[in-house]
C-alpha cells in the first residue's frame, strides 16, 4: 500500500479519474470531439497516478506488478495516448473509433450515444506517435513498455472498459482507494429547455447531468445502456467475458436440432457467410447468420445443416479447404446456388450486428 504522503495525492487523483470517466460517459451523447477531450483527461489522471504516485512511492516492486498484470498493461498503454495528446503538434481524429450507436430518448425525439473504441496501433499516424519526421521506428513519444501495453491491452478495445480497468488496477494495489457507492439515480440526466414562448418549439435542448458523482465509486448511470455493458470498475471486463463466452459457443454446436440454410452472404462477390432458420419450440423458427468457416466447423463436428431443394433435404457436408457444399443427386452444389441474403435478418448487416453485439450472437447460437 501507499505511504501516507503519497496516499493523500492518490485520493485526489483517483477522484480526478472518476470525474473524467463519468465526464467521458456523458460526452458520448454529445459528439466525437467532446468524447476525445474527456478520454484524454482520463489518461492524464491515470498517468499522474501511475508515475507520480505509485511508481514514485513503490518503485521496482510496483513496476514488476504493472508489467505482468493485464490491468497494469492497460495503465502503461494509456500512457501512449497521454504522451501523444500532450506533445504531438497534430491531433488524430480517428483515435476514437465508433463501434456501436445506441438511441437515447429526449424531448421531441432521440439522440445517440456512441460506444467508441481506441484505434488500432497500426492506424496511429506517424506524426502523432513519432518524435519528429526523421524519427526511427524506435523513437516514439512513449517508451517501449507503453507501446507494448497499447498493442496488447488498449488497441481496439472499448474506451470505457480500459478506463475502468485502470481504475481497478490502482484499487487492486491499494484497496483503500475504493469508496462507497452512491445512491441510485432516478434520472441519468434532465432536459433543460431555454426560456421561450411555450408555443414555440425550442431550437436547442440542453442536458444537465448530476454533480458530485465523482465523490462516490464509479457506477455509470444508465444512458439507454445494454444490460451487458460494464459500468463499474469492480465489474468484470465485459469484452473479455464475452470473448471467452463466444469462443466457447463456437467450440460447441448450435442448440437447435438442425439449421436450414436459405441464403448466402456475399461481400464483393465472395461468400463470407450463410443465413437461414432453425426450429424453435415457441415461435416455430429462429433466424440465424454465421460465417462460412464456423459452418464448416459445425459440420465437421457432426452438426446438421441442410438445404431444401426440389422437395428434398440436401445435407451440407464438408469439402476441401475448409469449405462446405450441399450436393444434389446430379452433383449440383445447391448451397452455392442459394440467393443472396437481402432482408434485415438474413443479410451481411445482421452478421456484422451479431459480431458487434456478442450477447446477440450467443443468444442466436443457443437457439
Amino acid at each position: 500500500m501507499l505511504p501516507d504522503e503519497q496516499f493523500a495525492k492518490a485520493v485526489t487523483y483517483m477522484r480526478a479519474l472518476r470525474r473524467a470517466v463519468i465526464a467521458f460517459w456523458y460526452a458520448t451523447i454529445e459528439d466525437a470531439e467532446a468524447a476525445l477531450i474527456e478520454a484524454a483527461q482520463a489518461c492524464f489522471a491515470v498517468n499522474i497516478l501511475d508515475e507520480a504516485v505509485f511508481e514514485h512511492a513503490l518503485g521496482s516492486p510496483y513496476r514488476q506488478i504493472r508489467a505482468r498484470d493485464r490491468l497494469g498493461q492497460v495503465v502503461t498503454g494509456l500512457e501512449l495516448i497521454r504522451n501523444c495528446e500532450t506533445h504531438a503538434a497534430v491531433g488524430f481524429d480517428g483515435l476514437l473509433v465508433e463501434r456501436r450507436v445506441l438511441g437515447v430518448p429526449m424531448h421531441g425525439g432521440m439522440i445517440h450515444r456512441v460506444v467508441p473504441s481506441w484505434a488500432e496501433y497500426a492506424d496511429l499516424p506517424s506524426a502523432y506517435v513519432e518524435l519528429d519526421q526523421s524519427a526511427t521506428s524506435n523513437q516514439k513519444r512513449a517508451r517501449g513498455e507503453a507501446q507494448h501495453g497499447y498493442r496488447m491491452a488498449i488497441a481496439g478495445r472499448s474506451v470505457v472498459e480500459t478506463l475502468l480497468d485502470a481504475t481497478a488496477f490502482f484499487q487492486q494495489i491499494d484497496p483503500r482507494l475504493m469508496v462507497e457507492y452512491g445512491p441510485d439515480l432516478q434520472y441519468a440526466y434532465v432536459e433543460l429547455l431555454p426560456d421561450r414562448d411555450p408555443a414555440v418549439e425550442p431550437e436547442h435542448v440542453f442536458l444537465t447531468r448530476p454533480m458530485g458523482l465523482d465523490t462516490f465509486e464509479v457506477l455509470l448511470p444508465s444512458l439507454a445502456t445494454r444490460n451487458t455493458e460494464r459500468r463499474a470498475a469492480q465489474w468484470p471486463a465485459a469484452d473479455d467475458y464475452f470473448t471467452v463466452k463466444v469462443k466457447a459457443a463456437k467450440s460447441t454446436v448450435p442448440g437447435a436440432a438442425y439449421r436450414e440454410v436459405r441464403h448466402v452472404l456475399r461481400d464483393n462477390g465472395k461468400a463470407v457467410g450463410y443465413a437461414g432458420v432453425s426450429p424453435d419450440r415457441l415461435s416455430g423458427s429462429w433466424s440465424w447468420v454465421e460465417r462460412t468457416r464456423q459452418v464448416w466447423r459445425d459440420v465437421r463436428a457432426g452438426y446438421r445443416y441442410l438445404v431444401a431443394h426440389d422437395n428434398q433435404e440436401i445435407e451440407v457436408t464438408e469439402t476441401a479447404h475448409q469449405r462446405v457444399a450441399a450436393l444434389a443427386p446430379d452433383g449440383t452444389d445447391v448451397l452455392a446456388g442459394l440467393p443472396d441474403g437481402d432482408e434485415p435478418h438474413t443479410d451481411l448487416g445482421r452478421l456484422t450486428m451479431v459480431e458487434t453485439y456478442p450477447d446477440l450472437y450467443l443468444s442466436m447460437r443457443e437457439q
